[in-house]
């Protein structure tokens, strides 16, 4: 399938939902629209990606895949620690694509290695880490960083300026 057209009933579906949610017709919350745009763009665009050595879209369109499904059980289920949920979902995320990856090309087993590491620490990330004390780290580390975003980002835009081409 194109990959126009399925970007083109992407942004379809997002606008529709988007005024229907606006217009309190559907409940539905922006990570909700997100969330189905998402599962809806990647699917079509894993599957002609898939063995047609397009693996920039295959990685990207598998994470959005898994970005999609996580926005939607962030938003359906209750779920009190969401530094937690991110952490597990970068490691989870990671994993997946790379499982893909060598999925798409049964050569390289290192994918599929390391793929299978990030899957037992994403899983080890919501059991055993908790134990560990490592979340307690990771939240004061998250904590740091969310005052410094501003500044990172600051400095970040007046790096890229100064070293442009002129």
């Amino acid at each position: 399938m194109n990959n126009r057209i399925v970007l083109g009933f992407s942004f379809l579906i997002f606008g529709i939902l988007s005024l229907l949610s606006s217009r309190n017709i559907i409940l539905l919350t922006f990570e909700d629209v997100a969330g189905i745009v998402f599962i809806f763009y990647s699917i079509p665009t894993v599957y002609s990606a898939l063995n047609n050595g397009e693996r920039g879209k295959l990685t990207a369109s598998t994470i959005l895949f898994l970005v999609g499904v996580v926005f939607l059980v962030k938003s359906y289920f209750e779920i009190l620690d969401t530094r937690g949920i991110v952490f597990f979902s970068i490691l989870f995320i990671s994993g997946s694509a790379l499982v893909i990856l060598f999925i798409e090309n049964t050569k390289e087993k290192i994918l599929l290695y390391t793929g299978f590491v990030f899957l037992v620490l994403s899983y080890l990330s919501i059991t055993q880490f908790k134990k560990l004390g490592l979340f307690d780290y990771a939240n004061r580390i998250g904590n740091l960083f969310e005052a410094f975003w501003p500044i990172i980002l600051i400095v970040m835009g007046m790096i890229i300026f100064v070293n442009r081409k002129k």
